[in-house]
């Protein structure tokens, strides 16, 4: 007799084959998501190489561009000779070797050199390119040939060498428009508080400066004739009457804008000290520098802050001819008021002596209402500048001559930080 199954029996048969088959689907697909982590885990490191590759393709093609760069800034540097010192008075010979080259490629930009004999011209432009590390044959401009940054110190550091006022005024970085940065006004009065009782605000007032861009420069004619040998003593001649040019215009706006139109209502340290009566003026009718005794020259002293006294960085600063009246001043009672250094310095009644060329000169002969000296510390005045001296060339201003021409340019400013750091010692008036 047939027996009938029942859903459980069929349930009982097929449970043990079901399990089998989800145990090997399980199984097939641990294995495929293996074969997948796998095959990811490749890729992933597959595109992993990939970007470091990219990455280190990057990193030496960055480096081959510095290099080229460096390349065309600096020249072909000597195999077996480092960056030669830069002299008192002088700028190093690779900084000269730039200048005379930039030079001659200047100039020639404009057929300016096409009249020298063709081997002539021929060497000065191999000199030029190789001095500057490249490989165009046609002439290139200074906008072309940047100036490396340490040659433009040692520029900066000749034109300090030749004047006064870059080197002892405080630098300050000019950009576009026109910069105020703070001034000293009224001192706070710092006094006793009382234990437990109102702090009362004790507050410096401050004043805001103004600096802006004013442009001061010139031009310095070189003959056409010139050859391959005479690029460094070029260079060398640029460099030192560009810096003496630039030294001598400084120390003249610096010490004497007057605020006229003149200078471009730029006001200087005489002028400051004269609005400010920060002056020692001498007595009626001693209109002769000759006048003026060392009770002068120490009174001078009483018109400045005191704290620019303590601060022991005053000066006085007058024209060289004074050193025959000075060591007048020099008695039995006091032998040392006086005195030159070995090092060709100088020192008056213990504070330095700083020579500029612009101040008025000694002489016997009357020179009413003139500065004669002025005392004080220039490290309370902004010595402001936009960029860096600028060089750039041209023959057409001296068409007539058959001359080259090197402009110099420079963005400068003045303003004090305090009013009563520098004083000056005036003749009487006419």
């Amino acid at each position: 007799m047939d027996k009938t199954l029942t859903l459980e029996d069929v349930k009982g048969i097929l449970e043990p084959g079901l399990k089998e088959i989800k145990t090997g689907i399980e199984g097939i697909g641990n294995r495929l998501k293996a074969v997948e982590d796998k095959q990811k885990a490749e890729d992933d490191a597959k595109a992993k190489a990939a970007e470091e590759k990219k990455k280190d393709d990057d990193e030496r093609a960055k480096v081959r561009q510095d290099l080229d760069t460096f390349k065309r800034s600096y020249g072909s540097l000597r195999k077996s000779q480092s960056m030669t010192l830069r002299a008192p008075g002088r700028i190093s010979i690779e900084c000269a070797e730039f200048l005379g080259a930039a030079f001659v490629l200047g100039n020639a930009k404009a057929g300016r050199l096409d009249m020298l004999d063709e081997n002539v011209r021929s060497k000065l432009f191999d000199k030029s390119k190789g001095i500057l590390g490249l490989e165009a044959k046609a002439a290139l401009t200074t906008t072309d040939i940047p100036l490396p940054v340490e040659y433009f110190a040692q520029v900066r550091e000749l034109i300090s060498e030749f004047g006064v006022i870059r080197r002892v005024m405080f630098p300050f970085p000019l950009g576009m428009g026109t910069a105020k940065p703070p001034r000293f006004k009224t001192r706070p009065s710092f006094g006793s508080i009382a234990m437990s009782a109102a702090f009362t605000e004790k507050s410096p007032q401050i004043d805001f400066a103004s600096l802006e861009s004013h442009k001061l420069g010139g031009i310095v004619r070189v003959p056409r004739e010139i050859d391959e040998q005479s690029i460094v003593p070029m260079g060398q001649f640029l460099a030192r009457y560009g810096a003496v040019e630039f030294a001598r215009a400084e120390d003249t706006w610096g010490f004497l804008a007057d605020g006229t139109a003149t200078y471009e209502s730029v006001v200087g340290v005489d002028k400051v000290a004269r609005t400010n009566t920060k002056t020692l003026v001498l007595a009626a009718g001693k209109t002769s520098p000759s006048d003026v005794t060392k009770l002068n020259v120490r009174n001078l002293r009483t018109k400045v802050n005191k704290a620019a006294l303590s601060a022991g960085r005053s000066a006085y600063y007058m024209d060289s001819t004074w050193e025959t009246r000075l060591g007048e001043f020099n008695t039995q009672a006091e032998p040392y008021l006086y005195q030159r250094l070995p090092d060709g310095s100088a020192k008056l009644d213990g504070y330095p002596v700083v020579w500029t060329d612009v101040l008025q000169p000694y002489t016997e002969a009357a020179a009413a209402d003139a500065t004669l000296m002025i005392f004080g510390s220039m490290e309370y005045w902004w010595f402001a500048e936009h960029g860096q001296p600028r060089m750039d060339f041209s023959s057409d201003v001296y068409f007539t001559t058959d001359e080259l021409a090197t402009r110099f340019i420079e963005e400068i400013d003045f303003d004090y930080q305090q009013v009563d750091v520098t004083a000056s010692l005036i003749t009487a008036a006419a």
